[in-house]
């Protein structure tokens, strides 16, 4: 049982996630993936149907797999009792890609599927800066539009920098979209500096992006 303290902000209360957050989460998954350009990296992920895209999501957020899209690491912000935003942290080396692979099997991602998944994003992997085997990793940071600019993600990045902190961590990093001016600002806010950027002529051309950049802060 997740027994970690809720968190209350003016106006806002942000808590652990719990599996009955799974729908707003998986469509603040898809945002974050998004960024400020018109194709989430979701899309290269799980094409065609939104539908079909959004329950896969929602299904690695309650899978057993305790992979980094696991509910356990996540964090939501309710305004008046909606959810409202949320994000993550986590260790890649004790919930990233060897347990996203076995939480994708765990929700019928067989093995041919897996290769032409792994084939669409070779453009992402080209421009994916990868993460420090140490650090505390934030992810899926995302407000809905009609609760953005109250402060909100500022207020998530605070509590989970801080979750992160209490479990040991001494540095945090993020990555993100190059060209995505407000998120940078609002990262650069909570202390967190660029370290790294890596561009693509191809994910330019799908995603209307050069690439990515990663972000870094010691706690």
């Amino acid at each position: 049982m997740n027994e970690e303290p809720e968190m209350r902000k003016p106006g806002a209360l942000i808590r652990p996630a719990t599996p009955a957050d799974a729908p707003e989460a998986a469509r603040l998954m898809y945002l974050a993936g998004k960024s400020h350009v018109e194709r989430s990296i979701y899309e290269l992920m799980f094409p065609g149907d939104m539908e079909e895209l959004l329950r896969k999501l929602a299904a690695l957020f309650t899978a057993e797999t305790p992979s980094f899209y696991h509910y356990s690491h996540y964090l939501v912000c309710e305004v008046d009792g909606e959810v409202a935003g949320c994000l993550c942290g986590y260790n890649e080396s004790r919930n990233g890609d060897a347990l996203v692979r076995k939480a994708l099997a765990e929700v019928g991602i067989d093995r041919a599927e897996g290769k032409a998944m792994n084939a669409r994003l070779q453009p992402f992997y080209r421009v994916f800066p990868g993460h420090y085997p140490d650090s505390w990793v934030v992810e899926h940071v995302a407000v809905f539009p009609a609760f953005r600019r109250r402060g909100l993600v500022t207020a998530l990045l605070e509590e989970i920098l801080r979750k992160g902190s209490e479990q040991g961590y001494t540095c945090a990093e993020l990555n993100m979209l190059i060209g995505n001016e407000p998120a940078r600002s609002a990262y650069e806010k909570a202390g967190f500096v660029v370290v790294e950027e890596k561009t693509d002529r191809e994910f330019m051309r799908i995603f209307n992006s050069p690439g990515m950049m990663r972000m870094y802060r010691e706690l």
